[in-house]
């Protein structure tokens, strides 16, 4: 019995009185109604009996009257524990004392639907801004978007020092961000030190979170496919896969198998140019220059193919609900494999550089130590998670698009630091080239896609897919209408952030950027759209709906998205 049978079963068995309705519509998919505050119960039974079991996000649903929690538990397969607490204030028991991991999704349930946990260690803000207004839920279903009024938002104050035992009373605060040279995209860092070392650090998100799920609910599913894809540009073809997927299950849409082919193989073009972007920018980070020049140099090539593919290097536009929207022509393939053979050449010599380079294994090894016992209590994902000695991948342990007929093996290392993330996404652009190869060797004829009616029939479903940083999850409830009822979205990168300060602590100042890269963070998510008239200096803001409805004015740029 694999494991996630095993966890039906023991739900089955031990806890009959408390479940409502218990359904497994697919091959390791369930859905397990309980009645109210039995979530713990369940989810202590999984952790304890079933195996490396991790918590993937929790999805808040306005019914209404109530509020549907949603715990998406991974034990082989996706179990998801729902319970439902009343609209009006609603408070349900915190799992935080049970599994650390859940820490982020409480506090994101908690800001965005006004859902409180009993018993979270910090039940505060997670996305919104603090000045944001008390009693207003975004992903609350009446929930209108306010008048936007400049002067509610008011500067951040500096975090204070902590008091930390064992350390000297000297703590120094050293704030990172949202804005600064060292970060790539807005975010906030509250460093605590001790003289050279950090003691503490905490972390704060929003700064640019775009609303997209709520966004999603006013959009066709077919014009969704389009948002998702935006939610990051390198990770696109991964965010187009998931939610097509979950699409294609709650309509029972059999994708054809050419197009499941095509899906893999774009997805892993994402993952080859996403994990030499991040050896380029540990190079950056560690001061080997020559080195982050070098892979950027060689990253190249694959963009180049995708475009090849799909006709644009980043928002590819290349998948759709029921397949995908272009064939490969017979040359194309032809040009893809001998550029793989000059793209695994210079891979295979940038392994190399990680291996055997002295100063750069003295920057890494036993730096940001996160350990296999740790990982999974935070339920972090992807590459960090196999440089933690847990050899988890998506593709293998719940195969999805042609990975279950293509052979490849999960890269893992146990060595648990900072060379270890690295050296884990070395081998993973060599196993991917592979997957690419074979894919393309072995495409199998027919159809690229199958025709989608609008009007998706009523449903829910949870969709996985390995992206390059790990892990990406999203929920789709339909009502039968052709627009969703809720969408939700769990990019790896939250479910990594929470292991930074455990990585961090105790280690080097000078350590920061390399640890915190290996971590392969991507903020890029934004909220709010900010307009300029250049001639008067005139700012103001719109949602969605008035962008869309508004004829483009003259002399006003968009400045942030």
């Amino acid at each position: 019995m694999g494991q996630f049978d095993k966890a039906v079963e023991l739900l089955k068995n031990n806890l009959a009185n408390s479940i409502v309705e218990l359904k497994v519509p697919r091959s390791r998919k369930a859905y397990v109604f309980l009645k109210p505050e039995k979530h713990r119960d369940a989810i202590s039974l999984l952790l304890k009996q079933v195996e490396d079991t991790i918590i993937s996000t929790i999805t808040g649903t306005d019914l209404g009257n109530e509020i549907e929690l949603n715990y998406h538990m991974i034990c082989g397969g996706t179990v998801t524990l729902k319970i439902r607490v009343p609209k009006i204030k609603p408070v349900t028991k915190s799992i935080c004392d049970l599994i650390s991991g859940a820490n982020l999704y409480e506090r994101e349930v908690y800001d965005l639907l006004g859902v409180t946990f009993e018993g979270h260690p910090n039940m505060e803000r997670l996305l919104l801004p603090e000045s944001w207004p008390k009693g207003n839920y975004p992903l609350r279903r009446d929930w209108k978007a306010p008048e936007n009024q400049e002067d509610i938002f008011v500067s951040e104050e500096a975090p204070k020092p902590k008091s930390v035992s064992g350390a000297s009373e000297s703590l120094v605060n050293v704030i990172v961000g949202p804005q600064h040279p060292v970060l790539h995209e807005p975010e906030r860092f509250s460093f605590t030190l001790d003289g050279e070392r950090v003691v503490d650090v905490d972390a704060r998100l929003g700064y640019v979170h775009r609303g997209i799920e709520k966004a999603a609910e006013t959009m066709m599913y077919f014009q969704d496919v389009y948002l998702v894809e935006r939610i990051c540009g390198i990770c696109n073809a991964a965010h187009t896969t998931v939610f097509c997927q979950a699409v294609e299950d709650i309509a029972n849409v059999e994708t054809p198998p050419r197009a499941q082919y095509y899906r893999t193989i774009i997805h892993e073009l994402n993952r080859i140019h996403s994990h030499l972007l991040l050896l380029g920018v540990a190079g950056h980070l560690l001061g080997f220059e020559s080195l982050f020049q070098h892979v950027w140099r060689d990253r190249e090539p694959v963009m180049d193919i995708v475009e090849r593919i799909t006709g644009n290097r980043l928002m590819s536009g290349f998948n759709t609900i029921g397949g995908v929207r272009r064939d490969i022509a017979p040359s194309t393939i032809e040009k893809t494999l001998k550029t793989l053979k000059d793209v695994r050449k210079r891979a295979d010599f940038y392994k190399k550089v990680f291996e055997e380079d002295a100063t750069l294994r003295m920057r890494t090894e036993g730096v940001g130590v996160l350990s296999r016992k740790d990982a999974l209590k935070l339920c972090v994902v992807g590459p960090v998670l196999r440089a933690s000695g847990v050899a988890s991948d998506v593709r293998k342990d719940d195969p999805y698009a042609a990975y279950g007929e293509i052979p490849f093996n999960v890269i893992s290392y146990n060595e648990c630091d900072t060379w270890a993330r690295l050296m884990v996404r070395a081998d993973e652009v060599l196993e991917s080239i592979n997957i690419v190869e074979y894919a393309l060797d072995n495409l199998p004829e027919g159809k690229i896609r199958v025709r989608v009616q609008r009007k998706i029939p009523e449903g829910e479903a949870v969709s996985r897919v390995e992206a390059p940083r790990g892990e990406l999850i999203h929920y789709v409830k339909s009502d039968g209408s052709a627009y969703p009822y809720r969408v939700k979205v769990r990019a790896p990168t939250l479910a990594n952030l929470m292991a930074f300060p455990d990585a961090i602590k105790g280690g080097f100042v000078a350590d920061i950027p390399s640890v915190m890269g290996s971590l392969d963070p991507c903020f890029s998510c934004t909220d709010r759209m900010a307009f300029i008239q250049l001639n008067s200096d005139q700012k103001w803001h719109w949602s969605l709906d008035e962008v869309n409805n508004q004829k483009k004015q003259e002399g006003a740029y968009l400045v942030g998205t």
